[in-house]
């Protein structure tokens, strides 16, 4: 009686902090996007671009200031009589293309902020995709245990009955035992691996309820056909490093032109009106309007310094950018090669599975008739199980690798 409390309670603990939830394809992205840290502040981070670029705009607007005064001479009462105020606008006519490049670099930094997120959302939505496979992996991987534990005990009764008979010695069913012993320990061990493949997944959505128990009902599958080889050329510019890449260089050439505009002279409009007090002067409306002008003919060699920092600058980021393209290159040649291996091993395994499926059938009948022996028959049912394991990891790597290939080329 006190055994059957202790398993009730834990079960009962067991159900009361693991909770199982299903889940598939389609809730794991919608769920990354939403709680995964790595979305969340690469999207902050571009609303901040975003901001600084609106806020830049406001620099090719004209500065208007607006002073008033009041004069205090011998504290007369009329303190309206001693009011003055003044109304300015100061409008930037060259400013040796400070504005200019201010708000191009700012545009820069705000696509380059775009890329970088669409980047953390291809790579971290990779992630909880590879977790999601191996998911899914888990569960088909148990089915497969559990049919070959049922053939398993199908195949150590009969060879229980051979060796009952004196057909075979009890080497032979010592090693079946042993076999349906390994498999049992390699189901318990799946079961096992649950959790720690729900954590996986967990921790790539950006959950942190980890007493989770995720379950799928969806299975590993190559239905995809394999896409045509892609133009590089075309492919590569679309890929958020090519494009943070390039931003950069641009923004380089922005402060290159920065630079040169620092010998060039500054031109700035003024307009102004003024109501002076009663006191200060007979007329009563004041204005103004002009240009002024300044140039700086020495600031201590900074200008020489600043156009050699901006021409280096300007080479690295031309040189990153070349570096960038050439690396993007061979990593598409690299994943499409990868993605077409991947193919083709799973068409191989699956014809090859077909063939051990016949041969296994076949000699089965062969040996419970006595046509074939043990040392014949047994390698050829253990051969099958390989096959079976063997396509079931060459799907799981094809998934992979279509995952992988899917982020590359932003289709995921």
């Amino acid at each position: 009686m006190k055994k059957i409390f202790v398993v009730l309670l834990s079960v009962f603990i067991v159900n009361f902090y693991v909770y199982a939830e299903e889940i598939n394809r389609k809730t794991v992205r919608i769920q990354t996007l939403k709680n995964n840290y790595s979305i969340v502040a690469a999207k902050l981070a571009l609303d901040n671009a975003k901001q600084e670029y609106n806020s830049s705009l406001s620099s090719l607007l004209p500065k208007i200031n607006f002073t008033g005064n009041f004069l205090c001479n011998g504290f007369k009462k009329n303190f309206l009589e001693n009011y003055s105020h003044t109304l300015e606008i100061v409008i930037p006519i060259f400013e040796r293309f400070e504005t200019y490049s201010y708000v191009k670099a700012k545009a820069s930094e705000f696509k380059s902020a775009e890329a970088s997120y669409n980047m953390a959302v291809s790579n971290e939505l990779h992630k909880a995709e590879a977790a999601y496979i191996n998911l899914m992996w888990l569960y088909e991987y148990i089915e497969l245990l559990n049919d070959a534990k049922k053939k398993r005990i199908e195949n150590k009764n009969m060879v229980a009955l051979k060796y009952n008979s004196g057909k075979i010695n009890i080497a032979s069913l010592r090693t079946v035992e042993a076999d349906f012993a390994v498999i049992e320990y390699y189901l318990k061990s799946a079961q096992r691996y649950i959790e720690t493949a729900s954590v996986q997944l967990l921790k790539a959505i950006g959950r942190n309820d980890y007493t989770t128990i995720l379950e799928t009902n969806e299975r590993l599958a190559t239905s995809e056909k394999l896409p045509k080889k892609p133009d590089c050329d075309n492919l590569i510019t679309a890929s958020p490093e090519f494009i943070i890449a390039q931003h950069k260089f641009e923004r380089c050439k922005i402060q290159t032109l920065k630079a040169k505009g620092q010998w060039l002279p500054l031109l700035t409009g003024n307009i102004r009106y003024s109501a002076p007090s009663e006191q200060q002067t007979t007329d009563k409306y004041n204005e103004f309007a002009g240009i002024s002008f300044s140039y700086t003919i020495f600031n201590g060699g900074k200008r020489y310094a600043y156009m050699q920092t901006v021409s280096n600058n300007l080479r690295i980021a031309s040189e990153e950018l070349k570096n960038t393209v050439n690396n993007l290159k061979a990593r598409a040649i690299e994943l499409y090669n990868n993605l077409t291996d991947a193919y083709e091993l799973v068409a191989l395994k699956t014809q090859y599975l077909s063939a051990t499926k016949l041969h296994s059938e076949i000699s089965a009948k062969e040996y419970v008739n006595g046509i074939i022996n043990y040392n014949e028959w047994y390698p050829i049912e253990k051969n099958y199980f390989s096959s079976q394991i063997e396509l079931l990891e060459a799907k799981k790597e094809a998934a992979l690798k279509r995952a992988e290939w899917n982020t590359f080329t932003e289709k995921i």
